[in-house]
């Protein structure tokens, strides 16, 4: 009988590289920009880099949208160099908000990258409650209660806090709020007659005026 030799025969295996262009941004391809304020332009860096062996070339960078823009700092990148892309938004969104950046490049010849940016669009003081409504009688000193919520991600100083009218007076425990914090106010309306009170606490700050109106329906005694 004969005996069935098995013969094996390896291969060597050939690890190659990936070369050319490559490009990477920088924090990854899903970037959340975090909150900015509603109604104001804003604009945002992003950074990429040619991770590859070869010249990167940028041939387009587009938006999703009208309402965005985008420009690459250069259209050349050699390896191991960063290049930005600079984007711009209108912000009159509200709320959460995604936009994309298109990046198309000589990476395998031609391809275009997705980059999601997120954005919270928010305005930056959270007024409560937003407007005050109330009564009373002549002699009466109303007391009411409000706070101030920073809803940015830096801090926001208030400068003043007052009232287009003097029956009102204002204090607060707290000018300069960290994000997140709150200011709480002590709030003192005092009726000196037998006519409606129609104002406003004025709160100004170095992101703007805010204002929260006031309205007491005064009763005859």
């Amino acid at each position: 009988m004969k005996k069935l030799v098995l013969v094996l025969i390896f291969f060597p295996v050939l690890l190659f590289s990936q070369s050319g262009p490559k490009i990477e941004i920088v924090g990854g391809d899903n970037i959340n920009t975090g909150n900015h304020r509603r109604g104001q332009e804003l604009t945002y860096e992003i950074t990429f880099k040619n991770v590859g062996d070869q010249d990167l070339q940028v041939t387009s960078v587009q938006t999703s949208c009208g309402c965005s823009s985008a420009l690459a700092s250069t259209d050349a990148v050699k390896p191991g160099e960063s290049g930005t892309i600079k984007f711009t938004y209108n912000g009159l969104g509200m709320g959460s908000v995604t936009k994309a950046v298109m990046v198309t490049t000589n990476e395998n010849g031609n391809s275009t990258k997705n980059i999601m940016l997120t954005m919270n669009m928010v305005d930056p003081l959270t007024l409560n409650p937003g407007s005050i409504v109330t009564e009373g009688k002549v002699g009466d000193e109303l007391k009411q209660k409000a706070s101030i919520v920073n809803s940015m991600d830096k801090e926001i100083d208030i400068t003043e806090i007052t009232s287009n009218t003097p029956v009102i007076k204002i204090s607060a425990d707290k000018m300069a709020l960290m994000s997140g914090e709150t200011s709480n106010l002590d709030i003192s309306i005092k009726i000196y007659e037998e006519s409606a009170i129609n104002a406003a606490i004025i709160i100004k700050t170095t992101e703007g005026e805010f204002q929260i109106p006031v309205l007491v329906d005064v009763k005859a005694n």
